[in-house]
């Protein structure tokens, strides 16, 4: 088994779509082409974020309520990938950091207010469990 897509319910899905497009270089895959478009992103990686439209607003923006609160992308460039993000404009809600094991991060939110998550580890989880 492997997650294929995540979802994210969407004020304005168009809006949405283009900036993940911007910032991330992901190839839009399905359109469904509808008044307020449901939108399927391709990663890097094969694995796709499905943006469709919401039906109503949840106000719990933060990282520890209860659910899904945090999409998070592994990356060998964060240094780099962290500078788009402030040229950007990207609201940064912890900067990059660097732990005292090597694992460099940085949590930002998207134009709708989704928690996104930069890592790059020096290895693996999978390299270190085997």
């Amino acid at each position: 088994m492997k997650l294929e897509h995540v979802g994210i319910c969407a004020k304005d899905t168009t809006t949405l779509k283009d900036w993940y497009v911007k910032l991330f270089d992901f190839k839009v895959v399905y359109n469904n082409k509808k008044t307020e478009p449901t939108y399927f992103l391709l990663m890097e990686d094969e694995s796709m974020i499905e943006i469709y439209p919401m039906e109503q607003e949840d106000p719990s923006k933060t990282n520890k309520h209860q659910g899904i609160r945090h999409l998070a992308f592994g990356t060998d460039t964060i240094e780099e990938d962290y500078q788009k993000l402030l040229e950007q404009g990207v609201e940064i809600i912890t900067p990059l950091t660097e732990s005292a094991s090597g694992v460099k991060t940085a949590f930002f939110k998207d134009l709708e207010g989704n928690i996104i998550h930069f890592i790059q580890r020096k290895k693996s989880l999978l390299e270190n469990n085997k």
